[in-house]
């Protein structure tokens, strides 16, 4: 893969580890919200960790692994280039 295809994707799974565990707490927070109205309610809503969902810590570490990835290519095309002369 291309270095600029890997940075992209690396990107977006970390994103997507972002987006799944932001959308775990505004659950958590109007089923908190919810039972409120009914009486029955703790004082303070129960948050997700991140280690609840099990897509969040794949997702993010994968998403890690692809940005090193893209550095490394780039690291490696910079010291290991050969310069030409015209």
């Amino acid at each position: 893969m291309e270095r600029k295809i890997t940075l992209i994707l690396g990107s977006i799974f970390i994103v997507t580890s972002g987006l799944i565990y932001t959308i775990e707490r505004i659950i958590s927070m109007v089923h908190w919200s919810a039972l409120t109205r009914t009486g029955e309610y703790p004082t303070n809503p129960l948050s997700p960790s991140l280690l609840d969902n099990l897509f969040i810590p794949i997702f993010l570490l994968i998403g890690i692994i692809f940005i090193y990835v893209s550095f490394k290519k780039e690291i490696n095309k910079v010291l290991f280039s050969i310069p030409t002369k015209h």
